[in-house]
This record gives structure tokens, sequence and C-alpha cells, in this order.
């Protein structure tokens, strides 16, 4: 089962001259599923309060001669996602020692990273 520090720090291999899914895309997506596992990892329970979860049948933007990230790669990851998403829709909770280190303070989001890297800023 993953936990939101997994999705955080989550590499993923990008993609040039060959297909590939959409960088901005992947990363909106995963930075939701962090804020939904998040929920979760802090107790939250299922129900209309929860987060969306990330649809299965979702469909990211193609990228051919541009930076994508390996298609296979984040579909294999997407799986792993949704399967422990579904375990805690179901009422599962949250293994305490696994969530320890993820609670504290906010580490800086996939996309949030990305966005920085693209502009070049400094890590502040």
């Amino acid at each position: 089962m993953l936990t939101s520090k997994d999705v955080l720090n989550k590499t993923l291999t990008s993609t040039q001259f060959r297909d590939g899914y959409d960088e901005r895309e992947v990363d909106d997506m995963f930075d939701r599923v962090v804020a939904a596992l998040r929920y979760y990892e802090q107790g939250g329970r299922p129900g209309p309060q929860a987060p969306p979860s990330p649809a299965r049948s979702h469909r990211f933007r193609s990228t051919k001669l541009r930076r994508g990230y390996d298609e296979r790669e984040v579909d294999d990851f997407l799986d792993q996602v949704i399967e422990t998403l579904r375990h805690y829709e179901q009422g599962g909770r949250p293994d305490p020692q696994a969530i320890a280190p993820a609670v504290g303070p906010e580490p800086e989001a996939l996309g949030q990273r990305a966005l920085r890297w693209l502009r070049g800023d400094a890590r502040s």
C-alpha cells in the first residue's frame, strides 16, 4: 500500500521523441492523489466529504515531440494508487508505522517541484 510520501517521492522517467503522457496533467493528478492519501492518513473516512479518487478511465494527453512521462510507468504506478485508494474507500485504515514519517510539515508537491525546476528557481 502506498503513502502520500511514496507519491511525493516518485520519480518518473521522461520521454522525448516517443509517446509519453503530458507531464503537467500527470503531476496535477498526483497532487490530487497526495491530498486524498493525506486525508485518509490523518484519519479521514470515506464518504461525500472525502476527496475524489482518480478514475482508472482517466486519459492523459499524449506527447510525441516534447517531453512527457513514460506511459507504461505512469499506468503501473496509477494502478497501485487506485488499489490503495480503493482500500481506504472500503473502510481500510492506514498502517500507523508506514505513515508516521509522512506526517509533519507539508512537503513540496510534485507539481510544485516540477514548476520550480522549469522556472529554474532555487529550492527554498
